[in-house]
């Protein structure tokens, strides 16, 4: 079912505002007017005291709500609202504060305040006229919420292009912290508050300054603004080029603040206060010296009309101070369009405004007042006046632009509702008869044809009568017809998104009318429908869901009818790869088995979801894609047989794709009968050693064909589970023990067959052997080991239980038992070492304490001698004379005797040279065993008397012929190897 909606779109651009928002004003030193008899009638009962900035609001009648400095809130009774205090403006800021009605709201106001202290920034506050007795109070919540950091004292209010939001505009630095302020920032107030996502930023470089002072204005019609920046314009520095008077373009849809124009004027003034004409095409600017001395005293107000050629360059000048005046003020002020559609000029610290009177004249024709309107005794204008939202002075009636034969809908602005006042519509449409006027405040209208027709609205309030005429446009209403929905299926992409041609779609719902009067569009919602945004494009991708058609009328926005659609992109089946269906054959092993071919089916859809797909089966593919002859889900099939598969969507049958698979019957493996598995014990004798169950997988196997693997276990349940395989290197837990051996098809674990197998661990014999000995090297010995074996095997290839060796080394015998099982021994046989005799160690040079030590290798025990005759255990012999000796070493087994010489050197204690054969010369015995020794013979003063000869007969007492005295000599004596003995002896004659 679709749903049929005429919808239609409001037009209007201030629907619910009048001037009366604007008709208090309180400003300067106590100083009010209020403007609700049409005569502005000054005032003091104000209690605000201000240099510069304020801003007051009253209802749409009119009635004053409230006032503020931007500081201070007042209430309607001029107290100060109990939480109305401490805003962030400053009553020295240029434009502190200025009052928005929340759009849609009967009672919500926001204040944005700016203080004098750029850093300050943009804040807003807002006001709930239902709170304190219905006089108001802030929300606290809601109060000095920051908008921007940094700004300048300029602010405005505009509404936007639907008639309905707000702009809030100031101009601030685009770069944080440089105090260039060079941008402005737009802020959007809709019904639900300040919408910060639409925050729009218009970069001004070209008028970018340091100074935040002076005015920025938006015309009545929301198209153009005005800024002033006070300071002498210096077109030298880029810095503060931005000083004067500039105008710019303003674009109340999108926020945007746009081309620059400066206005120019005379040197040595400052522009600070700006207003627009009611017709928003002159623009007033305010001009002073400030005292400056350049032009002593002077104050200008120029006019500038915007639609003359070369206007920036051309102003028109208003009023001129009098320089010789002492009592002509010559400060800066503010101009502000008023309720009386006046324009008011402020005086500093003077009773008095200057006026125009009649601000949208040329020149002398705008009626220009100094002394225009004289303010209650005891207050003062100062330099501000209070700016406003510019819906206040743009008044006009809404209207919902309908069809013909269909209700228009109209509403008179809220200043209808007030006390005492009347309305009288005329609809324009005579021919309606008594129905073409009315006195409802928001009445509806039928139009019978289509056309142009003027509306007027009059109302008559007690202070004022005013009219507001605008023409309405009636079109043809569509018509629009039914549409089926689109039925396609997707892409090979499967992401719901598929290339769709809404063409056809709109030609149907259109039928038969006019192409040049009624526009189609498609869209993806309804409320892009209704509000005729987002028109979808004929040929694009799009995803399933509901669209709707809009049909307008070319000639009104306002008259459209909606219908909707469905578009199902349904998903196509992208079948994968599927397995081989394999089942394991009977112990028949013929070839043929049932299957079950929905698995398969299954797999194929991968990842997608199977709910959304049937699946049917076929011997081949022409019948796939046919859907003839579909095979039972349980199907009795062969080996390697190709089975075709059909994947359908089940909403979208022609979304379907065919794949295949293969199905295989696996041939029934089978264990033949397995001897026990009998291995020998080794030499830990624990019957427990590691089975090479490998070396049983060609018998279990046995030449059947398939891709089998052999696999142990401990358990029959982990061999039937195919769980906790056994090492093909087993070791076992008993002597003999059974495990069990699944052999299985690979191409299907479901394919497989279990046997248990007889694990036995033999014990191993025991041979003793001859025991490890030694013997001298030329010697035979026997080697024997233990009886009662089947075999034995030397290590010398012999294979009797005894052998007789006669070399050393290490003979080993290999005995075998009856179950096969083998012990091995051996016997290490050794031949003794030969005897060396490695080192003679002498003490020499003493008479009775001379000794031999000597050193031997081999395998002992030895006995020594030095004369052949005695032998001893030790290898030392002691008090042993001077002289030549023969040392003897033997080992006690028999086998060796080795001799070696060894020499005692000594020096004799005295010597008789008289001659008589004995003991004539003095020599060192067996010195001659030394031939390189040198021997020196000194004096008892250590004089050297003689250098021996180690192979001579030795010293005979004299010295250079003559013979030595009887007494004590000295001898030193120098062997090769490094030695040195020292010692005396005696002559003796």
């Amino acid at each position: 079912m679709k749903k049929y909606l005429i919808l239609f779109l409001i037009l209007t651009s201030t629907a619910c505002l009048s001037q009366n928002e604007a008709n208090w004003w309180f400003f300067g030193s106590n100083a009010g007017i209020d403007f609700n008899s049409g005569t502005p009638i000054p005032t003091d009962v104000g209690q605000l005291n201000t240099i510069e900035g304020c801003s007051a609001i009253s209802d749409a009648c009119g009635s004053l709500l409230f006032y503020t400095d931007g500081i201070t809130v007042w209430d309607r009774n001029h107290s100060i609202m109990p939480n109305g205090m401490n805003l962030l403006g400053n009553p020295s800021s240029t434009q502190s504060a200025i009052v928005i009605p929340l759009p849609d709201s009967s009672n919500l106001y926001y204040i944005f305040s700016i203080s004098i202290n750029s850093a300050t920034g943009l804040y807003y506050t807002v006001v709930d006229m239902n709170l304190n007795g219905g006089t108001g109070d802030v929300i606290a919540a809601q109060k000095n919420i920051q908008l921007l950091a940094n700004s300048t004292e300029k602010l405005f209010a505009a509404v936007a292009s639907n008639g309905q939001d707000a702009w809030i505009v100031s101009y601030a630095e685009r770069v944080s912290g440089s105090l260039n302020f060079d941008q402005f920032y737009a802020f959007k107030l809709t019904p639900s508050g300040i919408d910060l996502s639409a925050t729009v930023t218009s970069a001004s470089p070209s008028t970018r300054t340091t100074d935040k002072r002076g005015y920025l204005k938006v015309s009545p019609d929301g198209t153009k603004v005005a800024m002033m920046t006070q300071f002498y314009v210096d077109l030298t520095n880029p810095n503060e080029a931005g000083y004067g008077a500039w105008l710019f373009d303003f674009n109340n849809n999108t926020g945007v603040v746009s081309n620059p124009l400066r206005l120019n004027f005379p040197a040595a003034y400052q522009a600070y206060g700006t207003e627009f004409s009611l017709d928003s095409r002159l623009v007033y600017v305010d001009l002073n010296t400030l005292g400056s001395g350049l032009i002593p005293g002077e104050r200008l107000l120029l006019q500038y009309d915007t639609t003359a050629a070369n206007f920036q360059n051309n102003p028109i000048t208003i009023y001129e101070s009098d320089p010789l005046n002492a009592s002509d003020d010559v400060t800066r002020g503010a101009l502000q369009i008023a309720p009386d559609n006046k324009i008011y000029y402020s005086r500093d610290e003077q009773p008095w405004l200057a006026v125009i009177n009649n601000p949208n004249g040329i020149g002398a024709l705008s009626n220009f007042q100094y002394d225009g309107l004289a303010l209650s005794p005891g207050t003062n204008s100062n330099e501000g006046l209070p700016p406003f939202y510019n819906a206040f002075f743009n008044p006009s009636f809404g209207v919902v632009e309908g069809c013909s034969g269909t209700a228009t809908q109209f509403f008179a602005v809220d200043i209808a509702t007030c006390p005492n006042t009347s309305v009288l519509w005329d609809f324009g449409d005579p021919s309606s008869g008594s129905n073409n006027s009315s006195t409802i405040i928001n009445p509806s209208h039928i139009y019978a044809t289509a056309g142009i027709y003027t509306v007027s609205l009059t109302i008559n309030t007690p202070s004022e009568v005013f009219t507001s005429t605008r023409d309405v446009t009636i079109v043809d209403t569509p018509l629009i017809q039914n549409v089926p929905d689109i039925n396609i299926c997707d892409d090979a992409l499967n992401d719901g998104v598929a290339l769709i041609d809404f063409s056809t779609t709109r030609v149907t719902a259109l039928g038969n009318q006019d192409t040049t009067i009624f526009n189609v569009s498609v869209h993806s919602s309804l409320q892009d429908a209704q509000q005729d945004f987002n028109q979808l494009s004929d040929n694009d991708f799009y995803e399933s869901g509901t669209y709707y058609l809009r049909i307008d009328n070319r000639n009104s926005n306002g008259c459209f009818v909606t219908t909707s659609f469905d578009l199902n992109i349904s998903e196509i089946p992208l079948p994968v790869a599927i397995d081989d269906l394999i089942t394991c054959d009977d112990f028949s092993n013929d070839g043929f088995e049932l299957f079950d071919l929905t698995a398969a089916a299954i797999q194929g859809l991968g990842t997608q979801d199977p709910n959304l797909f049937s699946y049917t089966f076929y011997n081949s593919r022409t019948e796939a894609e046919n859907d003839q002859n579909a095979l039972n889900n349980m199907y009795n099939g062969t080996n390697n047989e190709e089975v075709f598969v059909r994947y359908e969507n089940i909403d979208n049958s022609d979304c379907f794709d065919v794949t295949s698979f293969q199905l295989r019957v696996i041939s029934q493996p089978s264990i033949p009968v397995l001897n026990d598995f009998q291995i020998c014990d080794d030499e830990s004798r624990d019957l427990t050693e590691l089975f090479d169950l490998a070396s049983l997988v060609s018998t279990i196997e046995n030449g059947q064909l398939g891709n089998l693997t052999t696999t142990f276990h401990a358990t029959q349940q982990e061999a039937e589970s195919d769980i906790a395989n056994l090492n093909f290197q087993y070791e076992n837990l008993t002597p003999q023990q059974t495990i069990w051996v699944r052999l299985e098809n690979n191409d299907l674990i479901t394919c497989y067959d279990v046997q248990p197998l007889v694990l036995e661990v033999l014990p191993k014999p025991v041979v003793i052997s001859t025991p490890d000995f030694s013997k001298c090297e030329d010697d035979e010995a026997i080697i024997e080991s233990s009886s009662g074996f089947v075999s034995y095997l030397w290590n010398t290839g012999e294979t009797t239980q005894n052998i007789t060796v006669s070399q050393d080394g290490t003979y080993t015998v290999t005995v075998t038992d009856f179950n096969g099982c083998e012990d091995t021994t051996s016997t290490t046989v050794t031949n003794y070492l030969e005897t060396q005799i490695v080192d003679i160690e002498v003490q020499q040079f003493t008479i009775r304490e001379n000794s031999i030590t000597v050193s031997v290798t081999g395998d002992g025990p030895f006995e020594y001698s030095i004369d052949n005759f005695f032998y001893q255990s030790s290898n030392v012999f002691t008090n042993l004379l001077p002289g030549y000796y023969t040392v003897y070493v033997r080992d006690l087994n028999g086998c060796d005797l080795k001799t070696a010489p060894a020499t005692i050197i000594a020096a004799p204690p005295y010597f008789t040279p008289n001659q008589d054969g004995f003991h004539d010369y003095w020599q060192v015995t067996a010195i001659e065993t030394e031939p390189d020794a040198e021997i020196f013979i000194f004096d008892r003063f250590g004089k050297l008397l003689k250098q021996l000869s180690p192979v001579g007969p030795g010293w005979d007492g004299m010295y250079i012929g003559n013979p030595m005295p009887s007494t004590d000599y000295w001898y030193r004596v120098e062997l090769n190897d490094g030695r040195s003995f020292k010692g005396h002896f005696t002559l003796k004659r």
